[in-house]
């Protein structure tokens, strides 16, 4: 069987659609050596040539990076030239592709949510996300509150839309010192901290988390500081803005990028992971802070519920007294601070890109078999 997938996230550092899809062909080069395998990518990274490194998988250039020749031009042409059994895409198809499309959906945020996004990514998806998804021989999605939302809104039949939840990379362990420290030095961190891990967009509510931090700072004189990790993404400005306004430039430390190998000294140092997200297809950073023997607060929207389940606080996320007690609850109730770390750890060993993978592949040879 060939496979071809669309890998031009790589590199990109925007977050999630990059993480699922670099860690869905190091888990299938890991499973597979039978199939081949043809990785598309639009910017020159190391971590493609880590990807192919495998006898049977082959990166390919496309160009150029924009969607707008990608999509309907530069990709159907190579398909063409070198024909796959089946295309592995995240959100939007090429149009007319008569190759059997599996569609990675991560969520319907962008229309259900159209606020907090860009105009220009909202008004692509509204025009294509429908077409690409109701021409899929398979939709994959990560929670099945993401499936049901879009059984619902496509009304494509549930059989055709199958969850294949994300994993936890096995190098998300507890760090102890003096490793951990060495790692935080390199970024300016020092304990007491709070942690939040994920690019800085509306979505993710670090307006509502900053509200919330101020309260604490101002009511209960905690020492902690605020790390957030993450780039800017979009509709980002208010964020800073906040920041001077609530007084708190002293207390909150914005780092854009930290590398994956980096990532397990930060959660293993912080004392709470605070994801307040106002929606989320999947939600991987309280698991990986899980993995590390941190605490998670998250919000109560999806779908954190369904992933997480009681192995994290959960609070109202429109709230930032809610937040702000959640925090103060982690931080000062040892009983607590023990079941979360017991619960979350069982609860993140539940996800591995191993199975991902393998029920990715599943789906591959079941599309190339039956067309459709």
């Amino acid at each position: 069987m060939r496979i071809g997938i669309d890998c031009h996230t790589v590199g990109s550092g925007v977050g999630g659609n990059e993480t699922y899809v670099v860690h869905l062909v190091r888990a299938l080069a890991a499973i597979d050596g039978r199939n081949e395998y043809r990785l598309y990518f639009t910017r020159p990274s190391p971590v493609i040539s880590e990807l192919a490194a495998r006898p049977n998988f082959t990166a390919v250039r496309l160009a150029p990076h924009t969607p707008f020749v990608r999509i309907p031009v530069s990709l159907p042409v190579e398909l063409k030239r070198h024909p796959v059994d089946v295309l592995h895409v995240q959100y939007i198809s090429p149009p007319f592709e008569r190759t059997p499309i599996v569609n990675m959906v991560h969520d319907l945020a962008v229309l259900h949510m159209p606020q907090l996004f860009p105009r220009l990514q909202v008004w692509r998806q509204r025009l294509l996300l429908p077409g690409s998804v109701r021409r899929a021989a398979r939709v994959l999605t990560p929670s099945q509150f993401c499936k049901d939302e879009i059984v619902r809104t496509f009304a494509v039949p549930p059989a055709r839309v199958v969850v294949t939840p994300e994993g936890v990379s096995d190098h998300f362990q507890r760090v102890e010192n003096p490793a951990r420290d060495r790692a935080l030095a390199r970024y300016g961190i020092a304990p007491p901290y709070l942690l939040f891990v994920g690019n800085i967009q509306p979505r993710k509510n670090l307006r509502g988390l900053l509200d919330a931090f101020a309260l604490l700072k101002r009511r209960e004189r905690i020492p902690h500081r605020l790390v957030v990790v993450g780039r800017k993404a979009w509709l980002y400005a208010g964020v800073f803005a906040q920041v001077r306004e609530l007084d708190v430039e002293s207390d909150v430390r914005f780092i854009s990028y930290v590398p994956d190998a980096d990532l397990p000294a930060l959660y293993s140092g912080a004392d709470a992971l605070v994801s307040p997200s106002l929606c989320e297809g999947f939600g991987l950073p309280p698991l990986e802070a899980m993995r590390c023997g941190t605490p998670a607060l998250v919000s109560d929207r999806p779908a954190f519920p369904e992933v997480l389940g009681d192995a994290a606080l959960m609070v109202d996320p429109t709230q930032p007294e809610d937040i702000a007690t959640g925090i103060l609850a982690v931080l000062h109730d040892p009983d607590l601070r023990r079941k979360l770390v017991a619960r979350g750890g069982e609860r993140a060993r539940r996800y591995r890109w191993e199975d991902t993978a393998r029920r990715t592949l599943a789906v591959f040879e079941d599309v190339s078999r039956t067309g459709r």
